[in-house]
């Protein structure tokens, strides 16, 4: 078997790993970087199992550092995409009640919302 040599060798090639190794690779020059990984396919595990949403932070109470965190990581992402011209689409989210024991909860999310400043927030009701 041949034996190669590399400056960097990054273990795993899920988001985490991959990204490493694409900043070694675009801020040192002349590296050479491999990315092992056990797979078959990349993103084989937790980094290609998500829901694929950029979440509002909308079921956390405001001002908390998860409702925070997704603020603000709400703004990067749609910044970076746009910015390196990757589609994506902000399709919105509708959260219902299935029946009156619901409501309150309902409005709470609403109000939640309406806090944050996420954009378009509707209350329909039953009949839109």
């Amino acid at each position: 078997m041949e034996s190669k040599t590399f400056d960097f060798a990054i273990i795993g090639a899920g988001i985490i790993g991959l990204s490493v190794a694409m900043k070694i690779s675009s801020e040192i020059p002349n590296v050479s970087v491999v990315v092992l990984e056990k797979e078959q396919k990349i993103a084989s595990h937790q980094t290609g199992h998500n829901s694929g949403v950029i979440h509002a932070g909308i079921y956390y109470a405001p001002g908390s550092q998860k409702a925070s965190f997704c603020y603000s990581g709400s703004k990067a992402l749609r910044s970076y995409c746009e910015v390196k011209e990757i589609p994506f689409e902000m399709v919105g989210k509708l959260i219902i009640a299935t029946d009156t024991s619901e409501l309150s909860a309902l409005d709470e999310l609403f109000r939640r919302g309406s806090k944050m400043e996420l954009m378009d927030l509707e209350w329909w009701t039953r009949m839109r």
